[in-house]
């Protein structure tokens, strides 16, 4: 699955290294103020959402040198990326940029010079560089929207087109049961395999969102059913 994946996507370096230079010139130019305004993600300000940012770069760090063990033990995802960001409260936000900035540099570096099928140690076990860097990818252009950053209108459509790709792939990697294929009016049409259970369309912002847990249900149903496919869409959770 991975390496067909792979053929499919190519290598998510280049969208990974364009999300960072993005949020980078936004984060630059923000004041104190917008590192403390609030964002979609539950009780995280601007500042918090980087220092998730920053704790995910020293876990991608982790998996270059195959050295995780250093990162210590935790439950699951969640308790790591709370107990991350908790670390890093008494920091300024100058300090947690710095911290991120330096960090997804050399990560981006570092994945960079690597063979896209190079696999990389994970804590979900051996994981091709060029899938994992379209993962960190899609995290990053979330948490952009997630804190507000405005897309400039020259990169939406782009932007879109690899997000879209990215989170039908995720889908498909999951092997849920779900098909997952295009519908008339450039909309996505989304059913279980056996074409039993509930089917629904939604546009391709909508698709995206759903897979990244941004999408409200009633947004588009108030079909129980329809609450249940999109429960198991959801396969990028985060923050």
């Amino acid at each position: 699955m991975q390496r067909k994946g792979l053929a499919r996507l190519g290598s998510g370096v280049t969208a990974l290294a364009d999300e960072g230079r993005h949020l980078r010139a936004w984060l630059t130019s923000a004041d104190a103020a917008a590192w403390r305004r609030p964002t979609r993600c539950a009780e995280w300000n601007v500042r918090d959402v980087v220092a998730h940012l920053a704790s995910g770069e020293l876990y991608n760090q982790a998996c270059v040198h195959d050295d995780i063990a250093s990162l210590g033990e935790w439950a699951d995802d969640e308790a790591y990326n709370v107990g991350q960001v908790e670390m890093r409260r008494h920091l300024s936000h100058r300090d947690v940029f710095a911290e991120w900035d330096e960090r997804h540099r050399d990560v981006v570096a570092a994945w960079g010079a690597m063979d896209p099928a190079d696999p990389l140690t994970t804590s979900w076990g051996p994981y091709l560089v060029g899938l994992q860097a379209w993962h960190i990818a899609s995290e990053y252009a979330t948490h952009a929207d997630d804190i507000g950053v405005p897309v400039p209108a020259e990169r939406a459509a782009s932007r879109l087109d690899w997000r879209l790709a990215f989170s039908q792939y995720a889908v498909e990697e999951c092997e849920l049961g779900l098909t997952v294929e295009p519908a008339e009016g450039d909309s996505v049409l989304v059913r279980d395999g056996a074409g039993a259970g509930a089917e629904l369309v939604l546009t391709r912002e909508q698709f995206v969102a759903a897979v990244s847990a941004r999408l409200p249900y009633d947004a588009v149903a108030d079909d129980p059913a329809v609450h249940a496919l999109l429960r198991r869409m959801t396969v990028l959770v985060g923050p």
